[in-house]
């Protein structure tokens, strides 16, 4: 048998081998970063985005501040960097608990608050009652500041684990296809040389076809940033995206870099 009539006779089922290695590996990718809270926290909690937020959450909190006259002198309304690391760890787990509503601007309020109260005591001043008051007076607002911000982001995100379970079940899916199909090439081809060599092109149609998706997908993720998010936080948000983008591509280099190499080893034994 040549190989055109191979490819010829076997191309479908190459096709959709190579689409259904494609979506298990995208979504694997996925759930593995933009779906997994250790590897978000990871990302945005890298010094350059600490450094963004912390100026950003700074800038916003003197909105709140500047009217009490008895903190704006105080240094515990200003974050640090170990302020915002904690905050940036409360706040992933929150989104990705699935929770309602994102209450960032409470967690923010929330490490002011125990800042407020030591600094207090370190003075002699027993006034933890009226510090609480304060917070939670602003709580409503500083959710609201955040929200104009970050909205487009949580909605996004807001049922983020039914989509984890959603990209599961397609992941599963996709696999049993990919199984029921490679058997089924195995015995249409009758050898394991070629069957392997066809799966090398397989890895290179998938790396391919990866690379299309990831183009189509982080252009307009880009503009639904530049679109929607203050440009405050908007640097951070490019950080993550193109931190995410890196393990993407990655693994499609990767992937591709593999599926070549079976493919060259079996060449000759394409006839």
């Amino acid at each position: 048998m040549s190989k055109s009539l191979s490819y010829n006779r076997h191309g479908f089922t190459l096709v959709l081998l190579s689409i259904c290695l494609m979506v298990i590996v995208f979504l694997g990718i996925t759930l593995s970063t933009v779906l997994n809270s250790n590897y978000v926290k990871k990302v945005v909690s890298s010094e350059t985005n600490v450094t963004l937020i912390r100026n950003y959450t700074n800038q916003r909190l003197g909105r709140l501040v500047n009217s009490y006259s008895v903190s704006s002198n105080l240094s515990a309304v200003t974050l640090t960097n170990n302020d915002v690391k904690k905050i940036i760890s409360t706040s992933v787990d929150e989104v990705y608990n699935d929770d309602a509503q994102l209450t960032v601007g409470s967690a923010i309020l929330a490490t002011i608050s125990s800042k407020l109260k030591k600094e207090a005591q370190q003075y002699g001043l027993n006034i933890d009652g009226e510090i609480d008051t304060v917070i939670r007076s602003n709580e409503g607002i500083m959710n609201q500041i955040v929200n104009n911000d970050l909205g487009q982001i949580e909605r996004v995100i807001g049922k983020i684990q039914t989509i984890k379970r959603l990209i599961k079940v397609l992941m599963v899916v996709s696999a049993v296809i990919f199984v029921l199909l490679s058997i089924r090439l195995r015995i249409m081809v009758g050898s394991n040389m070629l069957f392997f060599h066809h799966l090398g092109t397989v890895g290179i149609c998938t790396s391919i076809l990866l690379a299309l998706l990831m183009g189509c997908t982080y252009y307009p993720l880009q503009d639904l940033i530049a679109s929607n998010i203050d440009y405050n936080i908007r640097d951070v948000l490019y950080n993550v995206l193109n931190g995410i983008l890196l393990s993407y591509i990655s693994i499609i280099f990767m992937v591709f870099i593999v599926s070549l190499l079976e493919w060259g080893s079996t060449t000759k034994y394409k006839y």
